[in-house]
């Protein structure tokens, strides 16, 4: 049982993850199409993380007390639809709102597969069978963006859509039809939101959820402007990015592994720090091989930190409610992504490209700074015992 959900899920969100990555290249690009500021490529991206943001601790509170299975099914069909949406979008107002319903798909799939996951981790494994985990998604936006450059290439634009919605087709028939309900439901009460993030060490774990993905955000959003202005294209600009995210998925295990014997936080931590230095360090290269060193650099930093990060979560999720821990995880997540794209496009608009990443990468190390120091003063209520 515990094998076949654990396959099944990952396959599923491996795919539905190409998909949605498919069009990360390119979406900064088709919202200059539609008339665009820097402000509102900013606010396009973050549509769909604050849309997600919003709904994600709902779906694993609703997923805690009515069951996993059927609340995925639904949002991948919701998910599914709105990837087809895109063709039709004519204006920037419009593309918003494609974002927004499908932000809100996708916060009852990828959370809820993590809970999934949780909910069938051994004790004390937990950083293994999540970071093995992880690799699904990772691996999806690793392989998305190359194949979306691609077709853009050498087809257009929509064929990347239409490939994001078939994808998304192909993993709600793979869960309607072969994802059992394990029933943890029934078995125990989740906490209250309110209970859960009052708990220093949740409060460390969200913290530093925000920090990443606030550098993933302002890092991935505003790239591809950058490599288009030093001559880049598109299939170029997707490998890049391919790479990048497979060097983040592939360790994923060694990693998570790593993380149930050794101190998660140290973990956190140095992933952080390679992060902010490779984005920092972007607005000086001149060339693909010098682009792809950094990106890979980058998905190396991914690798170490996050592993240990939803270890830490998982721990958390066993007392508290998998669901809604995971959902919270999430959020913190979209808040990061939400407010990266939306500050980083004000700062293009104020000051210029190469200030974006300046910015980004202080952020990411200053973030990381007041991670350690709250750890530091709380250290002797941390979950980890690490």
């Amino acid at each position: 049982m515990e094998k076949k959900v654990f396959t099944v899920l990952f396959i599923a969100v491996l795919a539905s993850t190409i998909g949605v990555s498919i069009i990360e290249p390119l979406m900064a690009i088709y919202s200059e199409s539609l008339g665009a500021s820097g402000l509102y490529i900013g606010i396009i991206f973050s549509a769909f993380t604050l849309s997600r943001g919003l709904f994600t601790p709902i779906a694993g509170k609703l997923s805690d007390h009515h069951g996993r299975r059927n609340f995925i099914s639904g949002g991948l069909l919701v998910y599914t639809l709105s990837s087809f949406a895109y063709i039709i979008a004519i204006d920037v107002n419009s593309l918003i709102v494609v974002r927004l319903v499908q932000g809100m798909a996708s916060a009852f799939v990828a959370p809820l597969a993590m809970a999934y996951i949780g909910d069938i981790a051994p004790k004390k494994q937990e950083g293994r069978y999540m970071g093995t985990f992880t690799i699904s998604f990772f691996l999806g936006f690793g392989i998305g963006p190359i194949i979306g450059g691609t077709l853009n290439h050498v087809f257009s634009m929509n064929a990347a859509f239409i490939a994001m919605g078939a994808l998304g087709l192909i993993s709600l028939a793979l869960v309607f039809l072969t994802l059992p309900e394990l029933g943890v439901h029934k078995e125990k009460k989740p906490s209250a939101f309110l209970k859960i993030i009052k708990y220093k060490a949740m409060q460390e774990i969200l913290l530093i959820r925000v920090v990443t993905a606030f550098g993933v955000a302002g890092f991935m959003v505003f790239f591809p402007l950058y490599a288009t202005s030093i001559g880049l294209n598109t299939a170029e600009i997707g490998t890049i990015i391919t790479i990048n995210l497979l060097v983040t998925a592939l360790p994923q295990r060694y990693f998570g592994k790593l993380a149930d014997k050794h101190n998660k936080l140290a973990l956190i931590i140095l992933g952080n720090l390679v992060m902010a230095t490779t984005i920092l360090l972007i607005p000086l290269t001149w060339d693909f091989y010098s682009l792809l060193g950094l990106n890979i650099a980058m998905g190396l930093g991914g690798a170490i930190g996050l592993p240990a990060n939803t270890a830490l979560a998982a721990q958390f999720g066993r007392l508290h409610g998998m669901g809604s821990v995971m959902g919270l995880l999430q959020a913190a997540f979209a808040v990061g992504m939400t407010l990266g794209p939306l500050i980083a496009g004000i700062i293009l608009d104020l000051a210029g490209l190469t200030v974006v990443f300046f910015y980004t990468a202080a952020i990411v190390a200053f973030g990381t700074l007041a991670f350690y120091m709250f750890v530091k003063r709380n250290v002797k209520n941390h979950l980890s015992g690490s």
